[in-house]
């Protein structure tokens, strides 16, 4: 065996890795390399220009326009990203990034780059570090899926701690046989590199998913991570602590450049010390991670680990006060260089653990970006006041360090009681199991201690809970306890406890885990044979065919379906495990079955195999049982065919939205989806291109996201579309408002379709007098007559129903503005109540609205005390009345489909051609195949009439 070959067997055992992702996992790794290389080369060299040019008197000035910089770039690449696709902005990037760093140099060394004109390149270096590193995750994300980017992105992340490593070392180094300036070239010949990596992982990795894919490997957008932070208290301290220690860095930072800059006055040697301190800080902090971080965390739980940093650095400043040396002042850079990066981090991760999963995903930017701006841009405007306006000595600055250092403590003690708190709810039982099960009063002490207690000595419901809390953070100490869960009676918590498993590798249980194949509940046989395909240390191709072809079928069904969860999104191993053939067999399995049931479960286990894995040869086989007559298969073909992200099986699944018994499934396939769907379906509703029951409940779809892109998609729909869509996206609408503050629906929208109902209630109203006052003038009475009157009756009537849906609009659009409870309440008596009741009603409902509203919805209240059954009732209304070509016109033009047959009953039974320039426009303009059919055939009666 070769070196190479020997090197690489020890990478997979060590670093957790697959053979066929190793290729593209040390290209992203090679790409973050030279990433933070080059930023450890530019910002060592940027700075010592900066400072020897300018002087530390004008780094505050520099971090305000950081803070500003980064906000405002931050917007504008979010808008590019709405513009344009990620590849080509990361491209750009990387290019405009080379030759920023080139012109840098060549003006650096032409002397071009002077006075002011150095704050252009120190604010670059700050946004390129962020920019890339950003760019470089997002690309990571999108090459692996949330299982595999468990495994892998350790590994990765190494290529980067690496990079802080070498990048600082190599610029010390050259500093010796090249001039500062001529280093920015360096570092624009590494970046270079980056190009043609990233354009190839694109090419071979991303290129080949569709939108859904994208979508599921993306972090959620959100529009107010402001509100999901303000509504959190946990998230709140968390922010909070984050921006002090962001604050105290930078003091703590200028301090250091300033010390650095006054006693080096040989810009090389600024540079070279810049450089090998950057590095000798990733030394120090790696090493702290590998050695220290958990015993620490561990031995003194997260609230006292959090106390390090601040300490350290608390005596770092009262020394410096004490022995104002540049020793010193290292020592401070060194202790908040490192324990940030290793204990601190480790630490906050933890506090996070109640914090819900995709609320951790959507905050994560917000803390990371405009937390840390906030913060910047703060220090900056203290150090002009401290020592651009009153002058005092950078050493003075420790005072103000250390009176921050006491605020940061108060927030981290409250912080640690907020968390117990978070940690209590996280343990309270659902109240539709407080019946069933026991509570267990745990006490919350440190992190890890707590979570270790609940583990062994919590109820089913709380082990469940902390089953998922330590699926999210992946840490060996927890390992005992998860395992001492395997053999639980409850099979949901042994499955999860499996799946806890798969991701730790304290010790490797295969032996124990082999034996619960045979396990009761498929579930849990399904997610041991994925830990076996994950840990075996023999022949794993040879233990799935052992169990793929046993006599007991249950075992054989769920390899068969363990081994396409396992191998989704991943071809090559597809093609090693045969996983087409085993498919085909199982195929010939069913076919050759006897008994209806063991037919029943083995194409059960097909569907979910073609669609786990996503096997284009037989969505054939998920097509055809998606017409199955059989409800439990039909369900499974619709969730199967939804995991297969393929946009080819979308009107199939939306068609079965109206079905009562496949509802439920559908409705869980369509949003399997992600976000992109909600686009999707808002179009085929629009268009009238899906039947009006399945568009109903598309709006539930739509709903389930309860992102402000599904609140942006329901308001367009409460226009242009029919009555019953309207209401179910009010509904959802209502539902989602009061559900989810951090959600935001204008007050002026709400009162903008509240005044168009109204007017559309009042233009009824005008519709349904103008026929009154037409036919009571119709005198002749003819047999032909009488027909037109029975249509024109039947449309009154129908207006008159319109009326009452119109009337409930109004009043679900008031239920988003105002408490629904009290909405619906005025309601129900205006309807149904006694006439004083209602006249209460409408008061109550006048006191309620603002005046704009009050002005429109009062008569329409008023209207229905009146009644409008008689023509002497609506003259007390003072309406319009309209021509009859001017109510058909009017009618024709709402999105209401039976109204609109109605109105052309009528004119069909009129036999009137001067309806016939109405019709004509109506057929361009309706799209409506039911409508154009009809006016056709009205038009061609008109015409074979007339002639």
């Amino acid at each position: 065996m070769s070196v190479i070959q020997i090197s690489k067997k020890y990478i997979l055992k060590v670093f957790d890795l697959k053979e066929e992702e190793l290729p593209k996992t040390l290209l992203l790794q090679l790409n973050i390399f030279i990433i933070i290389t080059t930023l450890l080369i530019v910002k060592p060299t940027i700075n010592s220009l900066f400072l020897s040019e300018l002087t530390a008197d004008a780094l505050p000035l520099g971090y305000i326009l950081t803070a500003v910089m980064a906000v405002i770039g931050s917007y504008f690449y979010n808008k590019a990203l709405e513009k344009y696709p990620l590849n080509i902005i990361i491209d750009r990037t990387l290019i405009g990034s080379v030759i920023s760093l080139v012109l840098f140099s060549i003006a650096l060394n032409f002397n071009l780059a002077v006075g002011p004109l150095l704050y252009i390149p120190y604010v670059w270096v700050a946004i390129f570090g962020l920019l890339t590193a950003s760019q470089f995750w997002i690309l990571a994300n999108l090459v692996y899926n949330a299982r595999e980017a468990k495994r892998v992105f350790g590994f990765i992340g190494a290529g980067a701690i690496a990079g802080g490593i070498f990048g600082g070392y190599l610029t010390s180094i050259l500093t010796n046989f090249l001039n500062t300036e001529d280093l920015l070239f360096v570092a624009g010949a590494l970046l270079a590199i980056c190009i043609p990596i990233t354009r190839y992982i694109w090419k071979n990795e991303v290129v080949k998913l569709n939108t859904f894919q994208v979508a599921f490997r993306s972090d959620p957008k959100t529009d107010s991570p402001f509100k999901l932070i303000k509504q959190s208290k946990l998230l709140k301290l968390i922010a909070i602590v984050i921006g002090i220690s962001v604050l105290i860095a930078k003091l703590v930072d200028y301090q250091y450049s300033d010390y650095a800059s006054r006693l080096i006055e040989n810009q090389e040697e600024l540079t070279s010390f810049f450089g090998f301190w950057f590095s000798t800080l990733s030394v120090i902090s790696l090493l702290i991670q590998l050695f220290l971080t958990q015993r620490i965390v561990g031995t003194f739980g997260v609230g006292k680990s959090l106390l390090w940093l601040p300490s350290g650095i608390l005596i770092g400043s009262i020394l410096l006060l004490i022995i104002p040396q540049l020793w010193v002042i290292v020592f401070i850079k060194v202790v908040d260089g490192s324990l940030k990066q290793s204990v601190n981090k480790a630490a906050t991760e933890l506090l996070s653990i109640p914090i819900p999963i995709d609320i951790k995903k959507k905050t994560k930017t917000f803390t990371d970006v405009v937390v840390d701006s906030i913060a910047t841009g703060l220090a900056g405007f203290i150090l002009i006041f401290f020592i651009n306006g009153l002058e005092i000595a950078s050493t003075y600055i420790s005072l103000i360090i250390i009176v921050l250092i006491t605020i940061w403590l108060y927030f981290i003690y409250h912080l640690r009681k907020e968390y117990i708190i978070s940690f209590k709810k996280l343990l309270e039982i659902s109240p539709e199991k407080k019946e069933k099960t026991t509570k267990k009063d745990i006490k919350v002490t440190s992190i890890i201690d707590t979570v270790i207690r609940v583990l062994k000595e919590g109820n089913d419901n709380q082990v469940l809970h902390m089953l998922q809390k330590t699926l999210e953070v992946k840490d060996e100490r927890f390992f005992t306890a998860i395992k001492s869960q395997l053999n639980n009676p409850s099979s949901k918590i042994r499955a999860l406890v499996i799946d806890n498993l798969y991701f730790l590798r304290t010790e490797n249980l295969s032996a124990q885990i082999e034996t619960m194949i045979h396990d009761t509940d498929q579930q849990v046989t399904t997610v041991a044979f994925r830990y076996l395909l994950k840990h075996y240390n023999k022949n794993t191709e040879e233990l799935f065919n052992k169990y793929l072809y046993s006599d007991d079928k249950t075992i054989a069904n769920a390899a068969l379906v363990g081994l396409s969860l396992e191998l989704r999104n991943n071809q090559l191993l597809q093609h090693r495990f045969s996983l087409e053939d085993k498919i085909k067999t199982a195929l010939t399995q069913y076919s050759e079955l006897t008994s209806q049931d063991d037919k029943n479960h083995k194409i059960l286990a097909i569907l979910e195999a073609i669609g786990n894995a996503k096997v284009e040869r037989y969505y054939d086989i998920l097509k055809t049982q998606l017409k199955s007559d059989n409800l439990e298969i039909l369900n499974m073909a619709i969730l199967s065919a939804s995991k297969t992200l393929d946009i080819q099986f979308l009107d199939t699944i939306i068609s079965y939205l109206s079905g009562k018994d496949t509802r439920k499934n559908a409705i869980e396939a369509l949003t399997f989806y992600g976000e992109p769907i909600i686009d999707i379906l808002a179009e085929k509703i629009k268009s009238e291109t899906i039947e009006l029951e399945d568009a109903n409940y598309a709006i539930l779809v739509i709903e389930h996201f309860a992102s402000q892109k599904a609140i942006n998609t329901l308001i367009k729909l409460t226009s242009d579309t029919e009555h019953t869509i309207k209401i179910e996206a009010i509904e959802a609408l209502r539902r989602l408002k009061w559900k989810h503050n951090n959600l935001q629906i204008k007050d002026q929208f709400i009162v903008d379709k509240i005044l168009d109902e109204c007017h559309l209630y009042q233009n009824t109203l005008a519709v349904i007098h103008s026929q009154i006052v037409i036919r009571y003038k119709s005198k002749n009475q003819t047999e032909e007559s009488q027909d037109i009157d029975e249509a024109r009756k039947g449309l009154i009537n129908l207006l008159e129903l319109r009326l009452d849906r119109q009337l409930q609009r109004i009043f679900r659009f008031l239920g988003i503005k105002y408490p629904p409870n009290d909405v619906d309440s005025i309601l129900n008596t205006i309807l149904k109540g006694k006439e004083e009741q209602r006249i209460l009603a409408i008061e109550f409902l006048e006191n309620i609205l603002d005046n704009q509203l009050k002005k429109e919805l009062i008569p329409v209240a008023e209207s229905i005390l009146i009644g409008i059954r008689s023509e002497e009732n609506l003259k007390k209304l003072n309406l319009k009345v309209l021509s009859e070509i001017e109510c058909y016109s009017e009618l024709l033009k709402r999105k209401d489909l039976k109204l609109k047959l109605a109105v052309l009953y009528l004119i069909e039974k009129s036999n009137d051609p001067k309806f016939n320039p109405l019709l004509e426009l109506i057929l361009i303009t309706d799209n409506n195949p039911k409508i154009k059919k009809n006016i056709k055939e009205i038009l061609k009666g008109a015409s074979a009439t007339t002639s």
